[in-house]
């Protein structure tokens, strides 16, 4: 049962095991705004995070059309209190860490979102049962934990990376629903979690995220703030990368945002962003190439060879900070892998270290108790 109290407990157990994290994710979070917004002081940008949070925290929907959250205000107080009283977070880093980079996604991206990267693949067999990668993509500067267990329910695991919308709609609601808990308390395959997550469509987003349940049901979904593309797994294998879309209508939608970007701000046709945009493309396509090739014959280390795969010739799907061009800017750095061996509740997993690179770095497998398994 959801009270009041267990989510504040819940809340402030968890901001205390990983203080660190977040209160570094919270200031990272805060620079963030204070390099997009230069010449705002920063005691105004906390102001205008601490506007925003309230407002959002009064605009309850329609109860007869989410039912699922009533109550959900209290709900959502309590655990933003238990964040702040569990890792001390000051006015001004709890204000970010409420806030989650909405602040910057609907009203400071309107012409550039940021070159934040991730993958997510799934396999569902191999020779250790079902498998599932991913990369945490970002700058060195992003505090990041050892891996936690994937699993949002005892059914469901959701896997979410960026999505890259420029120019992107505002939805008509701005209550921050929890959506994935209302997922992994409602919904017990994965066509119950596309059904919600489509009727709680303007809740959440932008992002792309892979979606999959105990029996191998995997729905692949791209996402702006508004619109949301579905594409189902035909033999349980999935994947999903960032900055890019697959679905006809998102791909659609996502090219005429970029092209609407670029006009907007005057820049010349092949700037940049248009450099990177066909990068994360590229990488699309090419994991979809190895993926096709690890069908056959799927195993862990095949896994292990897409989620880190680069090469000079084919691309990355690893980064490493590697310019795109001659002189070009550095791009993300895949500061973390993770292998999660779901049948026998393990997680191998890479991390980057000073300047060694994720890649080069294995560290010791994590063994996860009192966990669900998958088979």
């Amino acid at each position: 049962m959801w009270t009041i109290d267990s989510w504040y407990r819940e809340s402030r157990a968890r901001s205390e095991a990983q203080t660190a994290q977040c209160r570094g994710m919270a200031a990272l979070f805060l620079k963030t705004l204070q390099d997009h917004l230069p010449g705002v002081p920063r005691d105004e940008i906390v102001r205008r995070l601490q506007k925003l949070n309230r407002e959002r925290l009064d605009a309850v929907p329609d109860l007869n059309k989410y039912p699922e959250l009533r109550g959900m205000r209290e709900l959502v107080d309590a655990e933003w209190r238990g964040a702040r009283d569990g890792a001390g977070l000051d006015d001004a880093l709890w204000a970010a860490h409420c806030d989650q980079l909405y602040y910057y996604q609907r009203y400071v991206a309107a012409g550039k979102a940021g070159p934040i990267g991730c993958s997510y693949v799934y396999f569902p067999t191999s020779e250790r049962g079902p498998i599932l990668a991913n990369n945490l993509d970002s700058s060195p500067e992003e505090p990041f934990a050892p891996p936690a267990w994937p699993a949002l329910s005892e059914h469901l695991i959701i896997g979410n990376v960026s999505s890259g919308v420029f120019l992107d709609e505002d939805p008509p609601e701005i209550f921050p629903a929890p959506v994935y808990r209302l997922v992994g308390r409602y919904c017990r395959n994965t066509n119950e979690a596309v059904e919600m997550l489509q009727r709680y469509n303007y809740f959440w987003g932008p992002t792309n995220i892979l979606v999959m349940d105990r029996q191998h049901h995997v729905a692949m979904i791209e996402k702006s703030s508004c619109r949301m593309g579905v594409r189902r797994s035909t033999d349980g294998f999935g994947f999903i990368t960032a900055m890019t879309a697959q679905e006809p209508s998102m791909k659609s939608f996502l090219a005429d945002r970029r092209a609407a970007s670029v006009k907007a701000r005057n820049l010349p046709a092949n700037n940049t962003d248009v450099i990177y945009w066909r990068a994360q493309d590229r990488r699309a396509a090419l994991m979809d190439d190895l993926l096709a090739e690890a069908r056959n014959n799927p195993t862990v280390e095949g896994l292990r060879r897409i989620i880190q795969f680069r090469s000079p010739e084919r691309g990355n799907v690893c980064g490493n900070g590697d310019p795109l061009f001659p002189g070009g800017p550095p791009t993300e750095h895949t500061l973390k892998t993770t292998i999660w061996l779901l049948k026998d509740g393990r997680a191998m997993w890479w991390a980057r270290e000073g300047a060694k690179p994720s890649f080069e770095n294995r560290k010791l497998d994590i063994e996860f108790k009192d966990v669900w398994r998958w088979d």
